[in-house]
């Protein structure tokens, strides 16, 4: 083999190692291309789930937040409007003594008391009523005992002799219970709002 043959060899020989270098290098590098490209998806996914939920989390409790003022002020319309109510009734009630019918409403709040009790009864009233009461009393033909004691106006409490159960049927005590009752209407308000917010329907 001439020496021209020997150079040729090597340099065939040099070539292929070349080739077989720069082949190796082009596969890794598109394993290295491949996996970054997957690493990126796999972030941009993730980025885009979580920024996802955010946008859900966040639209949800802007929709809670509206619910909630807008039952908010619903409840408070309602509770001016009542408690306005209750109190055009107390400045009426301020001239329950004057009303013709007044006689009857006395009689019927201290019947009212006296369903509770038996045997020798105490009432009490306001001075106002006291003639009116011992008059009704009187028509009742009870055992009683009758005090003007109270401070009220109208109505009157009803005990029995040892006033150990004692009824108080004054007009305040009334209005007061319709307060009470007011809350409970605004709480099942509340209460209805929540449940049919829990069940999805509002």
């Amino acid at each position: 083999m001439s020496i021209e043959d020997i150079l040729q060899a090597l340099d065939d020989e040099c070539r292929e190692e070349c080739r077989e270098i720069f082949r190796r290098a082009e596969q890794e590098a598109r394993q290295i291309m491949e996996r970054a490209q997957a690493e990126a998806e796999a972030v941009r996914r993730a980025r885009l789930e979580k920024l996802e939920s955010e946008a859900r989390s966040e639209r949800i409790s802007m929709l809670y937040s509206a619910r909630l003022r807008s039952k908010n002020a619903v409840i408070a319309a309602k509770e001016r409007v009542a408690e306005e109510a209750l109190r055009e009734a107390e400045r009426r009630l301020e001239k329950l003594r004057e009303r013709p019918d007044y006689r009857e409403i006395l009689e019927s709040l201290i019947r009212e008391g006296l369903t509770r009790v038996s045997g020798r009864v105490v009432v009490r009233v306001d001075p106002a009523d006291r003639a009116l009461a011992e008059e009704i009393m009187r028509g009742l033909g009870l055992d009683y005992e009758l005090k003007d004691d109270l401070s009220t106006l109208g109505g009157a409490v009803v005990a029995d002799e040892a006033e150990r159960v004692t009824i108080i049927n004054t007009v305040e005590e009334r209005l007061n219970r319709a307060r009470e009752k007011l809350r409970m209407q605004v709480s099942k308000v509340l209460f209805e709002g929540e449940a049919v917010a829990a069940a999805g329907g509002g």
